[in-house]
């Protein structure tokens, strides 16, 4: 992370391209905030598009904009993405969902710096620095054809790759801080300490939805704490589970989550087998609650 700091801030004041790459979750979007506040640009607009967030016909509109009477629907004039970005930064989230033609007239912007808007005849100078993400792996990407290959080598001037989260455990303790002060302020809450016992749970999560699902955990623990506490019970059920029973992300991979089931179901059938089918002291050794226990043996069919 440190290193990633030196980059962010030695590039930051140019205008070169810089495509970030990282698990979803990760912060992708934090940096590129960063990168804009630190650039000359700062003073201007940072315009954001997630390519995942629009059905393929629509992403062209967005990003050129369009004239009154291009298309069925076009009522008013558009600007479009680029020409609000015009001086500042254009952020392209998920850039790898683009549609591959569409790909192509953007690397040509890119070139060129000039467009045209839908339904218009006239160009337009395009003046923006370029920033761009995906939580695909780039081999699979390129592989896949989701990304095309003279594209990736114009936007990839720069790459830097945001670790997950259980990459970077030291991390966690002011991440932590961080959301407790901020929904405790929200709620109009005094800020909860952390039991040690709760503390350790989220240390040792594997955090498979980054730094979104310790957000989204802190959220949950601060609402529930009772006498400015946060304990065990205050944490979301996955965090309270054994990590053998906890979602994991598949090795290699960065589709966000990949379930270990057969792992799980294994553990569920030995714990029943060393108790002899008592479900009680099978949920004790897991150290889980019995409905929860009885929740997953249902879900994998698990009979006694």
């Amino acid at each position: 992370m440190q290193e990633m700091e030196e980059l962010i801030s030695a590039m930051a004041p140019s205008d070169a391209n810089v495509l970030i790459t990282g698990e979803s979750g990760v912060g992708k979007e934090v940096v590129a905030n960063v990168i804009h506040s630190k650039s000359r640009r700062a003073g201007k607009p940072l315009v954001k598009l997630n390519c995942a967030a629009f059905p393929q016909t629509m992403i062209e509109s967005e990003l050129f904009g369009y004239v009154k009477g291009a298309f069925t629907g076009a009522m008013n004039d558009f600007p479009g993405m680029i020409a609000e970005a015009r001086d500042g930064t254009l952020f392209l989230d998920e850039i790898s969902e683009m549609p591959a033609d569409l790909q192509t007239r953007f690397l040509r912007v890119l070139q060129e710096r000039e467009y045209r808007s839908l339904g218009s005849t006239r160009m337009q100078k395009a003046d923006f620095r370029v920033i761009t993400a995906t939580n695909r792996p780039i081999a699979q990407a390129l592989a896949e054809n989701r990304l095309r290959s003279d594209l990736y080598y114009r936007i990839n001037t720069f790459q830097i790759e945001v670790p997950p989260l259980r990459e970077r455990k030291e991390d966690i303790p002011p991440l932590v801080s961080t959301f407790a002060q901020r929904f405790a302020a929200q709620l109009g809450k005094s800020e909860p300490t952390i039991a040690p016992e709760a503390f350790q749970k989220l240390l040792d999560y594997s955090w498979p939805g980054n730094v979104r699902e310790l957000q989204n955990a802190m959220e949950y623990a601060v609402v529930l704490a009772r006498n400015d506490v946060i304990g065990i019970k205050e944490l979301p059920t996955e965090i309270q589970l054994p990590p053998v029973l906890q979602t994991t992300p598949a090795p290699g991979r960065r589709s966000g989550v990949a379930s270990l089931d057969d792992v799980e179901r294994e553990t569920i059938l030995q714990a029943l087998a060393q108790t002899h089918g008592n479900k009680k002291k099978a949920a004790e050794l897991l150290g889980i609650q019995r409905p929860t226990l009885y929740n997953k043996m249902k879900r994998y069919a698990i009979e006694v």
